[in-house]
């Protein structure tokens, strides 16, 4: 007798195989029910070699769902870019669309919008806001319409009406405060700050990270906020406002890579040796701060990460009924490069740490 092509495997072919019943396959790969792991990731296997898909246009005609998700940037006036402007988005975006993939749905991507029709006349099951912004008319359409929501990043307000609140996210207070340490460590003795507008959690608790730093340490912060288009530009210019000051800082953290580019620039046009005169780190990772003369140190936010698990909890969500899944802390981490990497600190002393090793927080 032959074998069944791989097409007309079915679920009760599945059920037979692992001795189960069709309704214990149905909820060991969809994540429904309460499983054991190990019979999950059992069935899981067994799906995978007999060549098993499940029907997913019949599951969504009998669920009404369309299996579609939506993610969008949240935008503003002061942060106006979308999700192909920085590598942290695309690789976010990357990560999202490939575990949506795996768990039968389909992502449907909206670069930036901030009116109430970010996806038209899309309907989607639910949506990914990534770095939600403060009075978000998007966040409002959304929870006005009952659709299911998840942020990357922490709104500025509950959800009304009583909704869940449910996001993805980094501890950037603490992240900050490990960069501004790293710096001190290798010889910082005044440490200057750049930061977008504190429209979204990642940016306020960026400027509370380092102004608690400050405060510990007594140093007066020194804050220069930039607006507009994020480009190295505006990191050039936020850099001469700290360098012209009295007394100006010895190192520089910006929120974003393409602000610290723009401090590397800014550095060369008063022949500033980097990272002897000026210690420079950035933050969200990506291949022009690995590239960059010199290159770039940089906090490391794991947007694979955030992607994946914004993908993980927006489905729980729709599927959860009456339970919500918990807040996602993803760790940082820190990619230590030859910007930061003075030779000695204050008095000359030997510094710490060795440039182009990386070190993740826990």
């Amino acid at each position: 007798m032959e074998e069944a092509s791989p097409s007309r495997i079915g679920i009760r072919d599945v059920a037979a195989a692992a001795g189960v019943s069709p309704t214990t396959v149905s909820h060991a790969l969809s994540g429904k029910g309460r499983l054991p792991d190990e019979t999950r990731q059992r069935i899981a296997s067994i799906a995978e070699e007999l060549g098993y898909r499940p029907n997913v246009n019949a599951r969504n005609l009998v669920s009404g769902k369309t299996g579609l998700l939506g993610i969008v940037v949240s935008a503003s006036q002061e942060t106006p870019f979308g999700l192909g402007d920085f590598d942290y988005f695309i690789q976010l975006l990357s990560a999202a669309t490939g575990a949506a993939v795996e768990r039968g749905r389909a992502l449907v991507v909206e670069g930036v919008r901030s009116g109430p029709d970010a996806f038209g006349t899309v309907e989607v099951d639910g949506a990914i806001v990534v770095d939600p912004v403060s009075d978000d008319p998007l966040i409002d359409a959304l929870d006005r319409a009952n659709v299911p929501v998840v942020t990357t990043g922490r709104r500025d307000r509950p959800p009304a009406g009583g909704r869940p609140e449910c996001w993805v996210d980094n501890d950037h207070v603490e992240a900050t405060e490990e960069i501004l340490a790293h710096l001190e460590s290798h010889g910082a003795k005044k440490v200057g700050l750049i930061s977008t507008a504190p429209v979204t959690s990642y940016t306020r608790d960026a400027i509370s990270g380092y102004k608690a730093w400050c405060s510990l340490h007594g140093q007066e912060p020194m804050i220069s906020t930039v607006e507009g288009p994020i480009n190295e530009g505006a990191g050039f210019r936020a850099a001469e406002e700290l360098l012209d000051l009295a007394d100006p800082p010895d190192a520089i953290y910006a929120t974003l890579d393409q602000l610290a580019l723009g401090v590397l620039a800014a550095a060369r046009a008063r022949s500033l040796t980097v990272p002897d005169d000026l210690m420079v780190a950035g933050c969200t990772d990506s291949q022009a701060s690995a590239w960059a003369d010199p290159p770039l140190t940089a906090v490391l936010l794991n947007p694979e990460e955030i992607g994946r698990s914004a993908v993980s909890t927006l489905i729980d969500l729709i599927e959860a009924g009456d339970s919500v899944p918990d807040p996602v802390v993803v760790p940082t981490g820190i990619v230590e490069r030859e910007s930061t990497a003075r030779l000695t600190g204050p008095g000359g002393v030997q510094a710490a740490g060795q440039a182009g090793s990386s070190r993740d927080s826990e």
